[in-house]
């Protein structure tokens, strides 16, 4: 009931008749005439993305209600049609309710389901936006290799995820008593696989999930520049060693058919069976497949033994599971599909073109054999057929990344379709505006549209794998508008999971709330996840064509792109960002070449739930060696196309005025209130520094200031409540990092990123 009233909401003009509907999608019955007061209750779908050349299947909906209804009968006509658009729609059977549609223009259209039985009728609409193709050759993505920070901001953060907590994290798997499970279970896997006492399985059946992280950690972690700092070289020594330790353990924990999961091989358990769909296999051989990329690349390849050891785990996967003879089957929880595709691009790289091909096919079959399964884990209908963003929210971006994948590599449209619905659908109706991701606490995932309260779940884990997503269909449609928002996640809902000194984090991330950070949690998924997304700055900084590189975020920072134009470029970022909006980007290509450096202009206003007062996208100025410059904007990137030598500088200022964001009234959480950012940075208010339960007013002062000795070093926002008290807006990733007297109890500190509004006349309701 609750789901077929989401879909209703979801459609424009929809008929908000809400019934039970007996039926399923497309299900034939006898037609009858149906009795006086009976009426149809009708569902078109959601509302959805296509792209042009491809299709959108179709699965309307009848039912009859009232007194007299039957639930065995279905109308004797229905039909489909376009209500509005600007070009032709062809339906491949406009006579059934389960069919498909195509269209000979891009644009909004609306289309109509109409239903009659007997006296009884009814209609429905939903709303189709037809895009252009995608750009035949994706953007490639910029690996993670040495690279150096030069920040205020992404030095302090690095400096405290490498020296305290990615070592605490260590220290924590290795605890040979973890009772959440850890390195204990390797050695328990491969004492057994040897023959040799052991114990028992300990943690959920996929706590190996958080040392293969972990150590892709280590790996992203190893490449950061030192610059000298004793602390960061000793502490990169020591992950060294770790590496040293731990590789050959999780080595013998493998199966000597290269099957990898220790609950599996612990409890002998058969592989891939459906009642272990929710074992987490693919999650686990996924982020086994990722550690295994990590590594190579942080040794350049002269280590092998990870990529080894999961090229025989994708060989067992892809012994077993395929086309018949082989079994089908799809995993709980998506990780293999992303895995398998980042591997048989590595596989490529190394091995020779094509020799990674059957990975990505493999991943891509993994995931059209989703079907029949429920919303939770994106299994109840062919994924080519979900346009909306249902379930848990990490498994969602999560399955979504993995198809962007399979997208990027095969061109398939129908792919291509889906997953920029799944991304409208979550970006504008289920989309907070720190970037986080998942209302509904029971499920750890979305609710229904416009839902979002401000003690929202927001899992860190959704955080990383809304990057992944974001990034991905970055790549695939070469548009700036999803690093705008990759950005917002990264800085907000992402950059405070982990506090200050890099002792404790958050599995989950309210906008309004008065819990500190944990040092660790029953189900600790993030803990590895949040630092290997962090670190890996250049993959979100660069991407690149043979003759262009894109500059998606703004860093002080020293990277190369390699193989433009014939030859590696190094790029570096001089800028105090998100304090100011002063960059200076410098070019420094290796040998003289003619290329393109197209820089994103930023957009704060991507999601259409929020609106903000002043508007601060574009730049303000821009400047090559010191000489304005006007050049064109493509995609949300100005384009900036010459002879380039080294020593060339981009200069540029984003403008930063203080925002005042207010939601959609469709949001009843934001309803008369405000938020406050500025750049980048989402702000919050804490008790610490003021009474909450007053309200802002809608035209009060506001201004920025530098508070060097504040929180590590952070721009505020200062003016007045409405009451005349101090106001004063931390960014909300520093949220939660001081209490009074050191008491860490619930309640003790409260902060919260609305806050009422009002007009200037008037105080606090």
């Amino acid at each position: 009931m609750k789901r077929f009233a989401r879909t209703l909401l979801g459609s424009l003009a929809a008929t908000y008749l809400f019934c039970p509907l007996a039926a399923g999608a497309g299900e034939k019955r006898a037609a009858a005439t149906e009795p006086p007061g009976t009426s149809l209750c009708v569902a078109a779908g959601v509302d959805r993305v296509v792209v042009l050349g491809g299709k959108t299947y179709l699965a309307g909906r009848v039912e009859a209600s009232g007194k007299e209804a039957r639930a065995d009968r279905v109308p004797d006509r229905v039909k489909w049609s376009k209500a509005s658009g600007p070009g032709a729609v062809t339906f491949a059977d406009a006579h059934d309710l389960a069919t498909t549609a195509t269209f000979s223009a891009t644009g909004d259209y609306v289309l109509k389901l109409a239903a009659r039985s007997g006296p009884a009728s009814g209609s429905s609409t939903l709303a189709v936006k037809v895009v252009p193709p995608p750009p035949a050759a994706p953007l490639e993505p910029v690996a993670t290799r040495a690279y150096r920070i030069d920040s205020p901001l992404w030095n302090h953060r690095a400096k405290a995820l490498i020296v305290n907590w990615i070592p605490y994290c260590i220290d924590k798997i290795s605890d040979p008593e973890l009772p959440h499970g850890g390195i204990n279970n390797l050695i328990d896997a491969a004492n057994k696989l040897a023959g040799k006492p052991h114990g028992k399985h300990r943690g959920y059946v996929f706590s190996n999930a958080w040392v293969l992280n972990a150590i892709e950690s280590i790996c992203i972690a190893l490449r950061v520049d030192p610059q000298g700092d004793r602390q960061i070289i000793e502490a990169q020594q020591a992950m060294r060693a770790t590496l040293e330790d731990w590789i050959p353990k999780v080595l013998a924990a493998q199966e000597p058919d290269g099957y990898f999961q220790t609950a599996f091989t612990l409890n002998d358990w058969r592989h891939w069976t459906p009642e272990h769909r929710r074992g987490h296999e693919g999650y686990v051989a996924g982020y086994f497949l990722d550690a295994a990329v990590a590594h190579y690349q942080t040794t350049n390849g002269r280590d092998a033994r990870l990529y080894d050891a999961a090229k025989r785990l994708a060989d067992c996967w892809a012994e077993h599971l395929g086309p018949p003879p082989k079994k089908a089957w799809y995993d709980g929880c998506q990780a293999m599909e992303m895995g398998l595709v980042r591997f048989g691009r590595l596989v490529d790289q190394v091995e020779g073109k094509g020799k990674g091909r059957k990975y990505i096919e493999l991943a891509r079959f993994l995931l059209d054999n989703r079907n029949g399964g429920n919303e939770y884990d994106q299994s109840h209908l062919p994924v080519i057929r979900q346009y909306e963003a249902v379930g848990h929210a990490v498994r969602l971006v999560y399955n979504a990344t993995g198809m962007a994948d399979v997208a990027l590599e095969t061109g398939d449209l129908d792919y291509h379709s889906a997953i920029l619905s799944q991304w409208a659908n979550m970006v504008h109706r289920k989309y907070y505006v720190t970037g986080g991701l998942g209302s509904e606490k029971s499920s750890e995932g979305f609710g229904p549209d416009y839902v979002l309260p401000h003690d929202a779940y927001a899992e860190s884990c959704a955080s990383c794998g809304s990057i992944f997503f974001q990034h991905k269909l970055h790549l695939i449609r070469h548009d700036a508008r999803y690093a705008d928002l990759y950005e917002e996640t990264l800085y907000n809902a992402l950059l405070g999971s982990i506090d200050l000194e890099g002792k404790n984090f958050y599995y989950q991330n309210p906008l309004d709330s008065d819990r500190a950070r944990y040092p660790w949690h029953v189900c600790p998924c993030c803990v590895g996840n949040i630092p290997r997304t962090l670190l890996m700055l250049p993959t979100w900084m660069y991407s690149k064509t043979d003759e262009s590189i894109y500059v998606n975020l703004f860093a002080g920072s020293t990277a190369t792109v390699e193989d433009v134009a014939g030859t590696d470029v190094e790029l570096v970022q001089a800028t105090k960002y998100p304090w100011d909006g002063k960059v200076s980007i410098t070019v420094n290509p290796a040998a003289q070449g003619e290329f393109s450096v197209r820089v994103r202009v930023p957009s704060r206003s991507a999601s259409d739930l929020y609106a903000a007062e002043p508007p601060s996208d574009g730049i303000e100025s821009i400047a090559l060696n010191g000489s304005p410059i006007r050049p064109p904007v493509e995609q949300g990137y100005a384009v900036i196309t010459r002879t380039w030598n080294a020593g060339d500088r981009i200069d540029l200022v984003l403008p930063m005025p203080i925002r005042r964001i207010k939601g959609i009234d469709k949001i009843a959480a934001t309803r008369g209130q405000v938020a406050l950012a500025r750049g980048p940075l989402i702000y919050c208010v804490e008790s610490v520094d003021q009474k909450l339960d007053s309200a802002l007013g809608e035209n009060a002062p506001l201004h920025a200031r530098w508070r060097g000795d504040l929180l590590g070093g952070v721009t505020v926002i200062e003016g007045r409540w409405a009451d005349g008290s101090r106001l004063i807006a931390i960014p909300y990733y520093a949220r939660h990092n001081r209490s009074p007297d050191g008491n860490r109890e619930p309640g003790a500190v409260r902060s919260t990123v609305w806050v009422k509004s009002c007009p200037d006349d008037k105080d606090a309701p």
